[in-house]
């Protein structure tokens, strides 16, 4: 499982203004000007959240003559939420961070955190 790309997608969109950039130019690219005048945000704060959209690859850059047009990346933004959505199916995803089967905890909180407590320890003391 490769989170590095989820944690990426997921603070780019941890954003009020980078989520509302993202749904509004899913219907239409903008230019940062008209950015700037949605949102009532200056043109370096719309410059530097572009900059974290686009390092997330959650938006795509046209130029058009002395215009750059930024559009939201369906194809990226659907396929990540699809395989974010597979991960939330499978039990490694699980195994894979904690090093631990689900099934392997009981459903009792306190005996299930002093297990989990106990995997910590071993991983801290391995490295």
């Amino acid at each position: 499982m490769d989170s590095k790309k989820f944690e990426k997608f997921f603070s780019a969109l941890s954003s009020p203004l980078r989520l509302r950039m993202v749904l509004l130019m899913a219907k239409r690219p903008f230019c940062v000007c008209e950015l700037e005048n949605v949102f009532d945000v200056t043109q370096p704060a719309i410059s530097q959240n572009l900059k974290i959209l686009k390092d997330a690859n959650l938006i795509i850059e046209k130029r058009e003559k002395q215009w750059v047009f930024y559009s939201t990346n369906r194809e990226i933004l659907n396929a990540l939420l699809e395989e974010f959505f597979e991960l939330l199916g499978k039990e490694s995803t699980f195994t894979e961070i904690v090093g631990l089967k689900i099934s392997d905890l009981p459903k009792d909180p306190q005996r299930s955190c002093e297990i989990l407590e106990n995997r910590k320890k071993e991983i801290l003391k391995n490295n």
